[in-house]
């Protein structure tokens, strides 16, 4: 009888030729037309104009809930960030295993979607804990939204270091408004 291993290994070696001629007819990465400095000065611009409206906004839309935000996290920084955790992987891994179901969809998609805003609203919350921290107000204020967004902006201009830290400071205010969120729904 004859052997069919010769045929059962030339779909493997055809598939390993065709990707490298994929890999082969990729253009170059095209260079950026602009240099270092102008990129992260303008990463540095538009990071800052979004965390003063989100920090802003949310002192000036809901003072008292902003203040008290603030000083959750300074009661309990810890667990603020681990509420933050699992508020920011833990629920996103179960929502997108909910997902795998046909009716789980109608769970995923609005759960997604509050996790979106919850994001945001956590984000201003960093923007002013960390202001108040840094200016050693008690509360925040004007100059402490204006501090931390410009702390924020600074560090998130960073190219790569900069995004995994301002991911980890933003798990503190994540996880205040999700403990808060879980709390009131509790009842």
């Amino acid at each position: 009888m004859p052997s069919t291993r010769l045929l059962a290994r030339a779909p493997s070696a055809l598939a390993a030729l065709s990707l490298t001629g994929v890999a082969a007819a990729q253009s170059p990465v095209a260079e950026s037309e602009l240099g270092l400095a102008t990129r992260v000065g303008l990463s540095f611009g538009v990071i800052l104009l979004i965390n003063l409206v989100l920090g802003g906004g949310l002192y000036l839309l809901a003072p008292d809930y902003t203040r008290r935000m603030v000083s959750e996290i300074r009661d309990d920084a810890g667990a603020a960030f681990l509420w933050g955790l699992l508020t920011g992987i833990a629920v996103p891994i179960a929502l997108v295993l909910i997902a795998i179901t046909i009716i789980g969809l109608l769970v995923t998609i609005p759960g997604l979607i509050a996790l979106f805003f919850l994001g945001l609203i956590g984000n201003a919350v960093t923007i002013c804990w960390l202001g108040t921290l840094l200016t050693g107000h008690d509360g925040p204020d004007g100059t402490a939204v204006g501090v931390g967004a410009l702390v924020l902006a600074l560090v998130g201009a960073i190219p790569v270091l900069g995004n995994l830290v301002t991911t980890l400071l933003g798990f503190f205010g994540l996880g205040v408004v999700g403990h808060d969120l879980y709390t009131s729904w509790q009842g």
